[in-house]
């Protein structure tokens, strides 16, 4: 079953955004990994990621150290096999540069990473909301009913 791909650095980040999708009724199941780096390897399937699949939707943290989430989302932007992946930016920062750079480089949402906490509840809620209910994904299964 094709994955949603979380590309987040922050340990606790990720575990919150985990416990949050199991008790969500997502279609598909989560695949993290931790860096940008980890993240074209996964995409381009090399490494320990060779036998990855591909996703049906990414999570990108834009700010990471090393290859950060903005040259990951150009790299996959560029790449007419990969650039139909959806892609959502998912960052603290509400510097409105981050969020022009994130459209015009290709992120199909950018949405404001809260603390842990009710926030990022209702924020992970409004993500399964449109993304798995409403939208359509490319190569995915059927909606839910």
């Amino acid at each position: 079953m094709k994955p949603l791909l979380l590309v987040e650095d922050s340990d606790p980040d990720a575990e919150a955004l985990m416990r949050i999708a199991k008790r969500l009724p997502l279609p598909v199941p989560v695949v993290r990994v931790r860096d940008g780096e980890n993240a074209l390897d996964y995409l381009y399937r090399r490494g320990a990621h060779a036998d990855a699949e591909r996703p049906v939707l990414i999570l990108l943290d834009l700010h990471m150290p090393g290859i950060g989430g903005r040259e990951v989302l150009a790299t996959l932007k560029a790449d007419p096999d990969l650039r139909s992946i959806p892609v959502i930016i998912f960052s603290s920062s509400v510097e409105e540069g981050d969020v022009e750079g994130a459209y015009a480089n290709g992120a199909n949402s950018y949405l404001f990473k809260p603390e842990v906490g009710p926030q990022l509840q209702a924020t992970a809620e409004a993500l399964h909301a449109f993304w798995f209910k409403a939208a359509r994904l490319p190569e995915a299964q059927e909606p839910e009913a």
